[in-house]
């Protein structure tokens, strides 16, 4: 073999071993992953939707984009707190719709879902009463966000 084969295998290994490890390694990511900053209030709720539902369920104000279970930012939007800029009547609405996307969340959470049109199923009594409040206000809350 020449040496100008034995020049290029180096330069090839220098490009695999350190060159690419060093620009994957230096990118910054995705900006729009990971948790978003929800209130104080909701934060251990953010964090006990990460772990026990994020596997399954996308909810993007968690960082979650779950493969199995159906995308909670799509099927429970809109949601959020009220605007500053609505009427009353928009904002009892608006809390209205809150408390009963909590309260559908609650009885997920609670009995499971044994779903026919969709693999998988998800379990009831994942977590418990204080925990399970705790998730479906949170959810109710920041759905739609993303």
């Amino acid at each position: 073999m020449s040496k100008r084969t034995f020049i290029w295998f180096g330069v090839l290994v220098v490009v695999l071993a350190g060159v690419i490890p060093w620009l994957v390694f230096g990118a910054k990511g995705d900006s729009d992953g990971g948790e978003r900053p929800v209130p104080k209030g909701l934060a251990q709720a953010q964090s006990l939707f990460a772990i026990n539902c994020g596997n399954c369920h996308a909810l993007s104000s968690a960082g979650a984009d779950g493969n199995y279970g159906p995308d909670l930012d799509e099927l429970l939007a809109p949601a959020g707190p009220p605007d500053e800029g609505e009427t009353a009547e928009e904002k009892k609405t608006a809390e209205e719709t809150i408390k009963n996307t909590e309260g559908r969340v609650l009885l997920a959470i609670e009995q499971g879902v044994d779903s026919t049109t969709t693999p998988g199923r998800m379990p009831g009594r994942i977590l418990n009463e204080e925990q399970a409040q705790e998730v479906a206000e949170f959810v109710a809350r920041t759905a739609g966000e993303g």
